[in-house]
């Protein structure tokens, strides 16, 4: 019997709120990938001086969200075309238009750690992984998802996407921008919101096969 990957995908702005939830089901098969790495988006990473704090799966989260601002056109012909022609279920409305708009972006900066973002996205995503919690902005001890981005002093313009998934970390970056029966599109307009310019990045496994993930993005804070 075919595993099923189940991906929720979320969404929250600090100033104008908004919770968009979707389900994906999809079977469990190898992910095709670009075979050579982008050395660029490799080199800014690292030169990133909280890099080496993340896990190697948070590494990976942050290499193919870059990798897919850096050339939006390069991220549908090479990640999101194979992976829609690897699950047909995935063709629609929502791939067609994530085309076009991939296609009309222009380069968008590469997104920079901030070392107060990753303990918020981290401790977040621990957080609901310990205690098995429903997927939620708020935090299990009554947080509000505007508390937690106070504390990690966000003053304005945050973002935050939460993944649940038991399929490959690009599988969850697809999803979230196709935005599949998210009408508002939130995730890809944050994705290729050229003002969002830093970034913390959270990786936990949550079940035996399922792993949760949190990007926490915001513009810059200086």
């Amino acid at each position: 019997m075919p595993r099923i990957g189940i991906v929720c995908l979320f969404i929250f702005f600090l100033l104008k709120s908004q919770a968009q939830m979707s389900t994906v089901e999809l079977e469990i098969k190898p992910v095709p990938q670009p075979l050579l790495r982008d050395l660029d988006v490799e080199r800014w990473n690292s030169n990133n001086r909280e890099f080496k704090s993340l896990s190697p799966e948070a590494q990976e989260i942050l290499y193919w969200t870059n990798y897919s601002r850096i050339n939006p056109k390069r991220f549908w012909d090479s990640v999101v075309a194979p992976i829609i022609s690897l699950f047909p279920e995935l063709k629609g409305a929502e791939s067609l238009s994530l085309k076009d708009d991939l296609y009309r972006s222009r380069p968008l900066p590469l997104l920079k750690l901030n070392e107060s973002f990753i303990k918020a996205a981290q401790d977040h995503c621990d957080d609901m992984s310990i205690h098995n919690a429903e997927p939620s902005h708020s935090s299990t001890d009554g947080r509000s998802f505007q508390d937690r981005m106070r504390m990690a002093r966000i003053k304005s313009c945050a973002n935050e996407n939460l993944s649940l998934g038991s399929h490959h970390i690009l599988i969850s970056l697809v999803l979230l921008y196709l935005d599949i029966r998210l009408p508002e599109l939130g995730h890809r307009k944050a994705l290729l919101n050229p003002n969002l310019t830093e970034i913390g990045i959270g990786y936990a496994i949550y079940s035996k096969d399922q792993f949760f993930m949190v990007q926490d993005m915001a513009c810059s804070q200086n």
